[in-house]
């Protein structure tokens, strides 16, 4: 196969050019691709990866095959109730929606599908990303059946039609959609985003070092309404990164806000809330309750909360869940989705005990509740006691052995946090079956491919 110096060359050009990082399935894509193509062209490897550095048509060939396409609609359904229950009565006429890293367009369409429901009368969404064939689909709007995963009876009879073995959005609302190409680390600000109320950048930021995730955020801030909305991926936290975004619950999912000007300078390490309800622009009389800042997997995903959504969505209750559901939580359906953020840490092991009413394995369950309560916190000390429990009751917990890498970076423990991950990356090896539950829904893939990305960059000791 092709060369580690050709690698090394081609992977740096990548990260120069759009900011992403390989991981190690990534650089074995690369691999294969380099190899193939150039095969195909019958000319040396080397030849493929200069035209790749000198940033011409290959790089971008090389781009669509690596940046990573699995989405599908309505994928994080917690966050998209949020977003249509508690953040589009705040929007008025006329709103634009902005999808950072769009793919095949699920997450465009799935947004215009919520805001042509909304009554607002004047919107559009701008979908972009760095993929041309990504986008080729978006701009398309057509979709093979394996790929509406996620769409309801009702949305697919309202917005979409067949058109041969496919099936189309409708016209009406693909319209509404503006696809284009955007590079968040080096293109000027997208001026047809400019003043985004809302923008959804999610599983993008998980790929950059952090230089470049800090200029993806600058971008975003400087584009959007400094009042508006980021939603980020699940898996993506923002604290002890930057100061220019600061975390709220938003109903049962979480978003990002730029905080008040007229604030004080928050301490170091700490996101405290700016409080905006009274300058919303609709006549919503939500507040967004203050919450402590979280670190990876626990920042974002509201596990719990979630758990509870999709119940309420398929039109009932859960009355017990698998220990480890929702990437390490305890879940009951009385249960808050997450300890208050006025709890007192004396309180978390009671609150974790509570949430285990619902069923599982109670130490492990109300183990891994109470890691969760730590890293959302911020007490890794604590997150790392209780993580290690669950390490030794279950030594396959993967889930587990991945938030215990969290909290071990937490405490800068990069060595620890190293072992931890290779554990989880190990026991994903050996079953996922039981990390598949615990997701769920989400893809496999996703959990594997973060754990390489902290592998990756996390160097060995």
């Amino acid at each position: 196969m092709t060369s580690e110096i050709l690698l090394d060359t081609a992977s740096e050009v990548v990260q120069r050019s759009v900011g992403l990082r390989l991981d190690p399935a990534q650089r074995h894509r690369l691999d294969y691709w380099l190899h193939h193509t150039a095969k195909q062209r019958g000319v040396p490897d080397q030849t493929i990866v200069e035209e790749i550095a000198a940033e011409g048509p290959a790089l971008q060939a090389c781009l669509d095959e690596l940046t990573v396409q699995e989405t599908s609609f309505f994928r994080d359904p917690a966050q998209l109730a949020a977003f249509r229950r508690d953040v589009v009565p705040t929007l008025h006429s006329p709103l634009t929606v902005w999808s950072a890293g769009c793919a095949w367009g699920h997450e465009p369409y799935s947004i215009a599908m919520v805001l042509a429901e909304s009554g607002i009368a004047d919107w559009q969404v701008v979908a972009s990303d760095i993929s041309s064939r990504a986008l080729r689909q978006a701009a398309s709007g057509r979709y093979e059946e394996r790929q509406l995963t996620g769409l309801g009876e009702t949305e697919r009879s309202r917005y979409l039609r067949k058109v041969g073995d496919q099936w189309e959005i409708v016209p009406e609302l693909r319209s509404k959609v503006t696809v284009l190409r955007h590079n968040l680390i080096r293109d000027p600000a997208l001026a047809q985003a400019a003043g985004a109320e809302v923008v959804f950048c999610r599983n993008v930021l998980i790929y950059f070092d952090r230089h470049d995730v800090l200029a993806a955020l600058e971008r975003i801030a400087t584009t959007m309404d400094p009042r508006g909305w980021v939603f980020l991926g699940y898996s993506e936290s923002l604290w002890q990164v930057t100061e220019r975004f600061h975390l709220v619950r938003v109903g049962t999912a979480f978003a990002y806000r730029q905080p008040d000007p007229a604030m004080a300078a928050p301490a170091a390490g700490v996101l405290p809330l700016a409080d905006h309800s009274n300058r919303s622009r609709g006549t919503s009389k939500r507040t967004e309750a203050p919450v402590q800042p979280a670190a990876g997997l626990a920042a974002g995903r509201g596990s719990r909360a979630r758990a509870a959504t999709h119940a309420e969505a398929r039109g009932g209750s859960r009355s017990s869940v698998p220990a480890g559901a929702g990437l390490g939580s305890a879940h009951a359906p009385s249960t808050p989705s997450r300890p208050p953020a006025e709890s007192a840490p004396s309180q978390w092991p009671a609150l974790a005990a509570a949430a285990n009413q619902g069923g599982g394995d109670p130490s492990i369950a109300a183990l891994l509740a109470e890691g969760e309560a730590g890293l959302q916190s911020g007490d890794a000390a604590a997150a790392v006691a209780a993580l290690r429990k669950v390490a030794y009751l279950d030594p396959d917990h993967a889930i587990a052995h991945f938030q215990l890498g969290l909290a071990f970076e937490l405490l800068g423990e990069s060595r620890q946090a190293r072992r931890a991950f290779s554990v989880a990356r190990a026991a994903l090896r050996r079953s996922s079956a039981a990390a598949e539950v615990a997701l769920e829904g989400y893809q496999i893939g996703e959990l594997i491919r973060m754990i390489d990305h902290r592998l990756t960059r996390t160097p060995e000791p």
